[in-house]
């Protein structure tokens, strides 16, 4: 899932971009309202976390400029305006969410979730493919094998994230220009063969998880990329 990130303080910038970048979020920050503007105009966000006072152009008025041109980023106002008319003004511009600063990064964490899942159309933090579950609050996928055991799928972070962007839009086949759109970054070099690759790793090791001989779950779909389904593609 991808995320961009528009605070104009560059201590907090910089540790909101390290924190999600650890939990397995890519992520582009700028420093002001135009800028973030124009990012949000080019690239296809999952989550843009959104100061309210910025320069070049308040949050708000950035807010309404995107809604007006119907950009479908879920967005999270950041700010330290914490009265009530402040929060409805927000939230009627069109945010997602409120966020009052100063505010427990784990919070973040756990908002930045819900609006991924709510613009994906899910409910639950767990998603359920077949033998797969996928735990998009824990990070970590699992197999089940005869007997109903659950077996952990080892991920990397990268792995994970196509997997749960796959899961997000499973029964959908998916682009590989959607899937280096939402896994990769500013800062990421990505090669041509780059999600072609990480999805024969991914595959192999839900193979491997599932007990060897598990039904395909990630098809190829020719010309137009990959979906995640249960059952014959």
């Amino acid at each position: 899932m991808r995320i961009l990130i528009v605070e104009d303080s560059a201590v907090l910038r910089d540790s909101l971009a390290q924190g999600l970048r650890e939990a397995g979020y890519a992520v582009d920050a700028v420093a002001d309202g135009k800028r973030g503007l124009i990012h949000a105009q080019t690239t296809d966000y999952d989550v843009i976390v959104l100061d309210w006072m910025l320069p070049e152009m308040d949050g708000i008025t950035v807010l309404a400029r995107l809604r007006e041109k119907r950009i479908a980023a879920a967005v999270l106002m950041l700010t330290a305006r914490d009265t009530l008319d402040d929060k409805v003004r927000g939230l009627g511009a069109g945010a997602d969410d409120y966020l009052v600063k100063p505010f427990a990064f784990k919070e973040l964490i756990a908002r930045v979730q819900s609006l991924t899942r709510r613009r994906h159309g899910e409910r639950s933090p767990t998603i359920t493919v077949g033998p797969l579950t996928i735990d998009t609050s824990a990070k970590v996928a699992r197999m089940r094998r005869s007997g109903d055991a659950m077996v952990p799928v080892d991920l990397t972070p990268r792995e994970y994230a196509l997997l749960e962007y796959l899961g997000a839009r499973a029964g959908t086949p998916v682009s590989r220009a959607e899937l280096e759109e939402h896994l990769y970054d500013d800062r990421s070099q990505v090669f041509s063969n780059a999600i072609d690759s990480a999805v024969a790793a991914l595959r192999g090791k839900l193979d491997a998880a599932g007990g060897g001989g598990c039904p395909a779950l990630i098809h190829t779909r020719r010309k137009v990329g990959y979906v995640l389904k249960d059952g014959a593609p």
